[in-house]
C-alpha cells in the first residue's frame, strides 16, 4: 500500500511537471508572438531590399538560418518574393538609423503570399533611399558584432584595389589603386573587442570570394617587419545564407586583413581589434 502511496505521487509529481512546462512554453510563445513584427518584403536595385511595416516603418535585418515559407518549409533569403508579407521575430531591438536596422532577428516565416504590385505604395520611400551605384565604385566593408550593451556596425579601411566593371556606354573599363599595406596604414579603422566575438563581414556587393589573413598588432607599423613579407595567419571565413561572411571567435589584439573577390576584380580590407 506504501509502495503505490509513492508511486502516486511520483506520477502527481511528473504529471504537475509536465503541466508546468507547457504552461511556460505556452507563455514563451504568446510572448514571441506578441514581440514579432509583421512586415512586407521589397527588394529593389541590384542587392537591396527594405522591410515596410505599418507599425515599426522600414527596415532592414540581418538574416537568420530560420527562414520558412507560407507552408512551413525551409528557404532563403533569395526565395522570398516582392510583396511577401513576413513575421519576424528576434530580441525586438532596432538601432536608431533610417532605413532602421534589427540585427537580433532569430526566425522569419512568410505568413502571407501578398503580389508584387502591393509594394507600389512604397515606392516614394525607395526613391527617397535608393542611389544608383557607381559602377566605378569598388564595394565597401562594415563589421556588425555584439557586444554586452549593443550591436555595432563598423566600418573597415578600403586598400589597394583592381576593380573591373562597364561604363554607361558598355565599354570595360579598369581601375587600379596602390596603398599602403595594412601594417603601416595611418588610417587603419579599429574595433574594440572584450572577448572573443563573432564578426559579421557586410559587403556591399556580395563577393565570389573571401580570404581572411591576421597578423598580431604589436607589428602595427613595424617597417622591418613589414618589408620581410609576412604571411600572417590564415583565419576561417565561412559563407553565410544573407550575403555575408563571418569570421567565429575574432580576439584583441590583431590585425585582420581581408581580400575579397568579384570576377577578376579585387579589393582589400584592413581592421585592427583592440
Amino acid at each position: 500500500m506504501k509502495k503505490k502511496h509513492i508511486i502516486l505521487i511520483l506520477v502527481s509529481a511528473v504529471i504537475l511537471i509536465l503541466i508546468a512546462l507547457a504552461v511556460l512554453f505556452a507563455v514563451r510563445k504568446n510572448k514571441e508572438e506578441k514581440a514579432a513584427i509583421q512586415a512586407m518584403y521589397i527588394p529593389y536595385g541590384e542587392d537591396s531590399y527594405i522591410m515596410a511595416s505599418d507599425e515599426s516603418g522600414v527596415f532592414t535585418v540581418h538574416f537568420p538560418e530560420d527562414i520558412y515559407d507560407i507552408n512551413g518549409k525551409k528557404i532563403t533569403q533569395d526565395q522570398l518574393v516582392k510583396g511577401n508579407i513576413l513575421k519576424i521575430y528576434g530580441n525586438g531591438i532596432m538601432l536608431e538609423s533610417y532605413p532602421g536596422q534589427y540585427p537580433g532577428v532569430t526566425k522569419i516565416k512568410v505568413v502571407e503570399q501578398g503580389s508584387p504590385s502591393d509594394a507600389d505604395r512604397y515606392q516614394d520611400i525607395i526613391d527617397m533611399i535608393y542611389q544608383e551605384p557607381d559602377p566605378a565604385e569598388p564595394p565597401s566593408l562594415d563589421v556588425n558584432y555584439r557586444t554586452d550593451l549593443a550591436v555595432v556596425t563598423a566600418i573597415t579601411t578600403r586598400g589597394g584595389f583592381r576593380w573591373e566593371y562597364q561604363d554607361k556606354d558598355g565599354a570595360a573599363q579598369s581601375v587600379v589603386a596602390d596603398a599602403p599595406s595594412m601594417l603601416a596604414n595611418s588610417d587603419l579603422a579599429d574595433i574594440s573587442l572584450t572577448d572573443p566575438t563573432d564578426l559579421t563581414l557586410l559587403f556591399t556587393k556580395k563577393p565570389d570570394e573571401v580570404t581572411v589573413i591576421r597578423y598580431t598588432s604589436d607589428h602595427y607599423k613595424d617597417q622591418a617587419y613589414i618589408e620581410s613579407n609576412p604571411q600572417g595567419e590564415h583565419v576561417e571565413v565561412s559563407a553565410v545564407e544573407d550575403g555575408s561572411y563571418l569570421i567565429s571567435q575574432a580576439e584583441a589584439g590583431y590585425i585582420y586583413v581581408v581580400r575579397a573577390v568579384w570576377g577578376s576584380s579585387e579589393v582589400e580590407f584592413g581592421f585592427m581589434t583592440k
